[in-house]
């Protein structure tokens, strides 16, 4: 058992996985972080990362609630990545990559993670499409605003897309365009649309595309049977966040393969979070049902995932609420986290 110790400033961290890792040990420590599981349902195994420290600082709202309690405005620009928010409260309120705004004159995925400050006035927002074809208001939705944010985007080929965005970023200017040979990072996001829309239909045997717009990925997570498959989720592992107080964040599996995790701040946000990020991953789980299973990751794995998101030549740049954004890229996966500026080491 060995140590795994990192600065424990503010973070909000997002990794994809690309591959796979090499194997490494995974143990507890004062000022470290230590795991725990597989808790599992079907096809879908959760890991928890844990840290003593976990209760520490301040818990920002959420999109979902912001938005619920009228505290947050986001606002159509009729720009296809360009939304406006407005944070008409008094707290901080956290935005995680790959929240879906529903509404306007098209739903779109957010890029990249950031915190708006209370009172923050009108901030731009770089956003993706993810209904394509529709530009008009939906029947009983606004098209000048977005009604409400209930779902995280459950896709592992979108989610590589918005970190490849956030990294064109970075490129030095006059590059951007070319960093990438040219790829079309919003063609990708809708294709991994339809691709979760099909995947889904055939492991559920319907079809998940809703008449009232069919390209729209927030209406199918809508429907009602892929509600009742997910609700088998919730049951078994819904209750993980708040059984385990001093997690901060997960490592999730698919059919034995490592898929992605998230890791906070705290745990305060992590349990406030949790159902939004086990329905995400619930639904690939469903999406991918159909696919040979092996056995589950180890802890030393799962271990050795997390060590290797902390690796790789950083990129940053500044963000609302005095947070640095930064990427990381290995040959095995992709790291995206938003800190603290003071933050010298990644969480």
């Amino acid at each position: 058992m060995r140590r795994h110790g990192f600065g424990l400033a503010a973070a909000l961290a997002a990794v994809i996985v690309a591959g796979w890792t090499t194997p490494a040990a995974a143990g507890a420590d004062e000022g470290s972080y230590w795991l725990s599981g597989p808790y599992a349902h079907d096809n879908l195994a959760v890991y928890l990362i844990h840290r003593e420290d976990a209760d520490d600082g301040p818990v920002p709202l959420t999109l979902d609630e912001a938005m619920q309690q009228g505290l947050i405005e986001v606002v159509e620009t009729g720009v296809v990545e360009e939304l406006i928010v407005r944070n008409t409260g008094d707290s901080e309120v956290f935005l995680q990559s790959g929240d879906i705004f529903k509404g306007g004159k098209q739903d779109r995925v957010l890029i990249a993670s950031m915190i708006v400050p209370p009172g923050s006035g009108d901030l731009s927002v770089d956003v993706f499409c993810v209904e394509s074809g529709r530009w008009s208001a939906r029947d009983g939705e606004a098209a000048a605003w977005f009604s409400q944010s209930t779902a995280r985007l459950p896709s592992r080929d979108g989610r590589i897309a918005l970190f490849k965005e956030a990294q064109r970023w970075f490129a030095p200017e006059g590059d951007r365009a070319a960093w990438l040979d040219g790829e079309d990072l919003q063609s990708r996001v809708w294709e991994s649309v339809s691709v979760m829309q099909a995947d889904l239909g055939s492991a559920m045997v319907l079809d998940v595309a809703d008449e009232r717009s069919p390209s729209s990925l927030q209406l199918s997570l809508e429907n009602a049977d892929l509600a009742a498959a997910l609700e088998r989720y919730e049951s078994n592992l819904g209750s993980l966040a708040q059984g385990h107080r001093d997690a901060v964040g997960y490592v999730f599996a698919i059919n034995g393969r490592i898929a992605g995790g998230d890791e906070f701040a705290n745990g305060g946000l992590f349990r406030k979070l949790w159902t939004r990020q086990l329905t995400a991953a619930a639904t690939e789980a469903i999406a991918e049902k159909d696919v040979l299973a092996r056995g589950q990751p180890t802890l030393v794995e799962i271990g050795a995932f997390v060590d290797t998101a902390r690796t790789g030549e950083a990129a940053g740049m500044s963000m609302p609420g005095e947070m640095i954004l930064e990427t990381r890229e290995t040959d095995q996966m992709l790291h995206t986290e938003l800190r603290t500026g003071g933050a010298k080491q990644l969480i």
